[in-house]
């Protein structure tokens, strides 16, 4: 069985996955990820940190390797919003270039939506219309669609975590005025889309970090309530407490108010967490050979 690998090179976390395709579910061979924070600033500044960019060439040259060792040269390496956004993202594409002889794409935040659909149905089955919510560090994706047969509408917008974090959220635990603001902000930009039945499926790391620190359904009811937990403690404590790295407990109240957002503004109860994504998508497409 053939494998394949790839760099997903997000706004918060550089990712490598290889694995195998069989009967449309991807299996695992191994994976790595380190926490970059390439999108750090970028909103406001337009450029990646010279520490961040060399810390993330290195990293994907790093993971190429482990890749190779792994029988799966040459990976797909797929950069999203941090390097789209960033007026010196062609800095780092060159880096990885002379690092490991390898192209890096900047996909575009549809492309990213689509793959990330795909992603997320192989790894929670469902039937019928399905809304993906990919939230990641720089950007949100929202893709809507059947199950079976794939995206029929989809957006990209400005609501990543580190964005919304550093746009709204000074205090650290934040403030109820200053989550009030950004859950203001959130319905203003989600498309008007008649979603129908559509269960809510949501992928990142910021929603599975939701599902590390409860195994309670993620209701609105109940997003709101975590929100309020969380917030009893610095982030610093909540990512000792709980296992997370302090860069996503820091942006984990932003996230949870940016989902509960979304589930009011489309009328929905609750969310399903998916562990599949953008990197389970592209292994998908890779193994029908299909261009990214």
């Amino acid at each position: 069985m053939s494998r394949y690998s790839v760099v997903d090179v997000g706004s918060n976390t550089i990712h490598l996955l290889v694995g195998e395709v069989d009967g449309g579910a991807v299996l695992p061979v191994t994976g790595e990820k380190v926490s970059v924070r390439l999108g750090a600033g970028v909103d406001k500044t337009g450029h990646l940190g010279g520490e961040r960019l060399a810390l993330a060439a290195e990293t994907i040259t790093l993971f190429a390797r482990i890749a190779a060792l792994n029988g799966a040269p040459s990976p797909e390496i797929l950069a999203t919003s941090a390097v789209r956004d960033a007026e010196n993202g062609h800095e780092l594409v060159e880096r990885v270039r002379e690092g490991t002889g390898l192209k890096m794409r900047l996909i575009s935040g549809e492309k990213e939506a689509e793959l990330g659909f795909r992603g997320a149905l192989s790894a929670v089955r469902r039937e019928g219309q399905v809304l993906v919510v990919d939230l990641g560090g720089g950007s949100a994706q929202l893709v809507l669609g059947e199950a079976s047969q794939g995206p029929e509408r989809q957006v990209s917008l400005p609501l990543g975590t580190n964005r919304s974090t550093e746009r709204f959220v000074d205090a650290d635990p934040p403030t109820d005025e200053e989550l009030a603001v950004l859950s203001e902000h959130a319905p203003q930009l989600l498309p008007d889309w008649d979603v129908g039945g559509a269960e809510v499926v949501a992928v990142g790391g910021s929603a599975r970090a939701m599902i590390k620190i409860t195994r309670d359904r993620l209701t609105v009811k109940r997003l709101w309530r975590l929100s309020e937990e969380i917030r009893e403690r610095p982030s610093g404590v909540l990512a000792r407490e709980q296992g997370l790295a302090p860069e996503r407990a820091r942006v984990l109240p932003a996230a949870i108010t940016t989902l509960a957002a979304v589930l009011e503004h489309f009328g929905k109860d609750e969310l399903i967490v998916a562990r599949g994504g953008i990197r389970e998508g592209t292994l998908l497409a890779l193994a029908e050979g299909k261009r990214i």
